[in-house]
């Protein structure tokens, strides 16, 4: 598979986390300017409820983005994604601010985060999807988890973003103009790589399925209907890297920043240095994902997030050392590496776009989404920053109940994503 196809499939992923983060890190600077309170915090709340808002419309999007990716194909569909996902991060950084257009600005405002959120929720699917169909049996594994290499590298690209550009203006500078610049700069990246998909060709799967079967005329009624439990099980399988990604990487900084002695400055390199380390070790474990089965990556992952979780969160506690969370670290490399083939192999390829896309959001937006929140109220409520091991050790749990009783152990290379097209049943547990 040619290395440009791969960069353009995870080019959407780069942008739709580049965003993200960049939206979080920049929430004051957003709130001054679209959402002004008399009182600050009114405002903050207002901007992360349109935050809020982007993200709860991604399942309706994954409906709606599934529907046309399982009818019309996978790189039609990402062409659109991207598209829709650039532009509004473009005009964002563009558009008025509520001293110039008053209300109208806010409205605008929150318009290009809901259109945004309706296609990302199709975006992450997709390119998985694409590069897991593109790729030879036996490296599934190691050329679909550039997707979470991909989302990784835009939390670490808005990072560094926001860091250089606030650092080099002053603070009455970046918050009248210098804060479009990471916008603007976020949405031609985004655009580079719709360039770059117009390049890329139909995968072999979907051609496959187009000639030998009728399209689905309602691909969501089907999964309904057909793969319930395929649905279920997803989505318990991704408890764990839904609660994993959202409480080592992007919780990261915040927490050690606010329950230990770390400058939020200093709470953000540790972080960036992690994220540039899943780089390795995703790419790392993929192959031995390819080599082994997804379903014995996928256990080592429960099994020491399970018995290491409380030890190293415990050794943080009382040595205040960022250091003792790099098993951690490893574990989440390892479910991430293999996490996107398993779910993939999942779903027969009449519906995977409708099935991942759907059950992926879902899982994300009430597992991972809810991660930050719900550690953060359980530290508050109990005084102790040792909870958030628990919450680590009940995703683990969960997905392991999958991974143990439902995986199929065929998951790999042995698997074949083009025979079980016109299977209506899931794969057999």
């Amino acid at each position: 598979m040619k290395k440009s196809s791969i960069l353009a499939a995870i080019s959407g992923n780069v942008i739709e986390w580049y965003d993200f983060t960049l939206y979080v890190f920049l929430a004051p600077v957003l709130a001054q300017n679209f959402f002004p309170q008399h009182n600050h915090s009114n405002a903050i709340l207002l901007t992360f409820l349109v935050f809020a808002l982007g993200f709860f419309i991604r399942p309706l999007g994954s409906i709606i983005i599934g529907h046309l990716g399982d009818r019309l194909g996978r790189v039609a569909t990402l062409k659109m994604t991207i598209l829709f996902i650039s532009l509004p991060t473009i005009f964002i950084g563009l558009l008025p601010t509520h001293n110039q257009w008053g209300i109208y600005a806010s409205l605008v405002f929150v318009i290009l985060r809901l259109l945004q959120g309706l296609c990302i929720g199709g975006e992450f699917a997709g390119s998985m999807i694409y590069l897991t169909e593109m790729a030879p049996a036996n490296k599934r594994a190691f050329i679909s988890c550039m997707t979470n290499n991909g989302s990784n590298f835009g939390i670490l690209l808005a990072t560094l973003a926001a860091s250089f550009f606030s650092g080099i203006m002053s603070e009455t500078a970046f918050y009248s103009y210098g804060w479009r610049i990471p916008f603007i700069l976020g949405g031609t990246i985004g655009l580079l790589g719709l360039w770059l998909r117009g390049n890329i060709v139909e995968t072999p799967v979907f051609q496959a399925l187009s000639t030998r079967t009728k399209a689905q005329s309602i691909p969501l009624l089907t999964v309904l209907r057909n793969h319930k439990k395929a649905v279920l099980n997803v989505f318990l399988l991704l408890a764990m890297p839904a609660i994993g990604n959202y409480a080592l990487i992007d919780f990261m900084s915040t927490y050690l920043s606010s329950y230990f002695n770390y400058t939020l400055t200093s709470a953000l390199q540790i972080q960036a240095v992690y994220i540039m380390l899943t780089f390795v070790l995703i790419t790392i474990f993929a192959k031995v994902s390819d080599y082994y089965g997804r379903r014995i990556m996928l256990m080592i992952a429960g099994f020491g997030y399970i018995c290491c979780s409380i030890p190293c969160f415990y050794l943080l506690q009382a040595t205040g050392s960022y250091k003792w969370l790099l098993p951690l670290v490893v574990f989440y490399c390892i479910e991430q590496s293999t996490t996107p083939a398993a779910m993939v192999e999942y779903f027969p390829s009449a519906v995977r776009f409708t099935g991942i896309s759907t059950t992926y959001n879902l899982a994300m937006g009430l597992v991972g989404g809810t991660a930050p929140l719900v550690n953060t109220w359980l530290i508050n409520k109990f005084h102790n920053p040792l909870i958030i091991a628990y919450y680590l050790i009940a995703g683990a749990v969960t997905s392991l109940i999958v991974i143990l009783i439902h995986l199929p152990k065929s998951f790999g290379s042995t698997h074949d994503l083009i025979s079980c097209s016109n299977n209506v049943d899931v794969p057999p547990f």
